[in-house]
């Protein structure tokens, strides 16, 4: 099978299942995406050799279509769709196996629905099937036109081997000794609300005090606070994060704006109890509310301060309870999951 590949900003844990793919039987991919944010610089430990990597910024729109022509794919997997080109080479490919994926949540405004209206009329023709991550996306898809057998689920899946990793090689030193400090992972941006984050944290050391800490890993457009029991260490790639891991407990995500957010699978199978706000989508995979985390309302201080309030009065064995749970939660899905029902739909 030779599937085209047209993405946005590639990721490693989309690398990682695509490999898997490659792994398991005689699957080739070309894979079209814009260059690297510089934001969240992935590096990509492995690329299987049966698949090419491109950047659409080096290519014009006759070069790209030759390429995509000479491939000779069986099938295109494309992620969103709205890049127009995109479409374009869709269109003159006139492949019957062409799927498309997201990650919007379905939150039922009149813009979506506006959308969602144009999508069935204009654009729906160009795909065959729908590629989601979890419900909320399955129901976009269902407004979008998409019928239940053209839906398949589980559509972002984290480097399991490398967070399993890492569960397994500090298993024992946090079972003995939980880790008492609250790891951030994702931009510095408003979306992300680690401004809310870090008021919370700050007022509630100051009313409560404690040994916690907060680390936080990322970088982007605002500016963080300086403060004795909050640590910065900008962008950190996914296979060298030990002293991280074995340093940190509970991964906190309060987002105002989440669609999906990988980071809480690959933390969920590392081991990590969480808190994560209610605009997080991979919380309603991944979270259960006082079993292996909390969820909050996305933007709420208060709840922010009294959740990692709660972490700091749980007990040892309380706390290697919530880390079986999110272990529990993860394996949910798996690389060798993700690569099955990929091969499936294009079947």
């Amino acid at each position: 099978m030779r599937i085209l590949v047209l993405y946005e900003e590639l990721a490693w844990y989309f690398i990682n299942c695509i490999n898997e793919v490659a792994a398991t039987g005689d699957h080739h991919f070309l894979v079209i995406s814009k260059r690297p944010n510089s934001v969240a610089p992935f590096q990509f430990p492995f690329v299987h050799p049966h698949i090419e990597l491109k950047t659409r910024e080096e290519l014009g729109h006759e070069q790209l279509l030759s390429m995509a022509i000479d491939f000779k794919p069986d099938g295109v997997f494309v992620g969103g769709w709205s890049h127009k080109p995109y479409l374009q080479l869709i269109e003159a490919l006139k492949l019957k196996r062409s799927v498309v994926g997201f990650d919007n949540q379905w939150s039922g405004t009149f813009k979506q629905r506006l959308g969602s209206l144009y999508f069935r009329m204009f654009l729906k023709k160009h795909f065959s099937k729908a590629f989601v991550p979890g419900t909320s996306q399955d129901l976009f898809a269902r407004h979008l036109g998409f019928k239940e057998e053209e839906i398949t689920t589980g559509a972002y899946c984290c480097d399991g081997a490398t967070f399993d990793g890492y569960y397994q090689k500090f298993r024992s030193t946090k079972g003995e000794h939980f880790p008492k400090r609250f790891l951030y992972v994702g931009r510095y941006a408003k979306e992300k609300a680690i401004d809310v984050l870090w008021d919370a944290f700050i007022e509630w050391q100051r009313e409560v005090p404690s040994e916690w800490e907060l680390w936080c890993l990322g970088k982007g457009d605002l500016t963080p606070p300086e403060h004795p029991k909050i640590k910065h260490f900008g962008f950190v790639q996914a296979n060298k994060m030990d002293e991280i891991i074995r340093n940190t407990g509970v991964l906190v995500l309060p987002s105002r704006f989440e669609p999906w957010g990988v980071v809480v699978h690959e933390y969920a199978t590392a081991g990590y109890p969480l808190l994560c706000s209610n605009k997080t989508g991979a919380a309603s995979a991944f979270l259960e509310n006082g079993k292996n985390g909390f969820l909050v309302e996305a933007g709420q201080k208060d709840q922010l301060k009294e959740k990692m309030n709660k972490f700091s009065t749980l007990k040892q064995n309380e706390l290697v309870q919530m880390v079986e749970e999110s272990r529990k939660k993860a394996a949910l899905i798996t690389p060798a999951i993700w690569a099955e029902r990929f091969v499936k739909m294009f079947e």
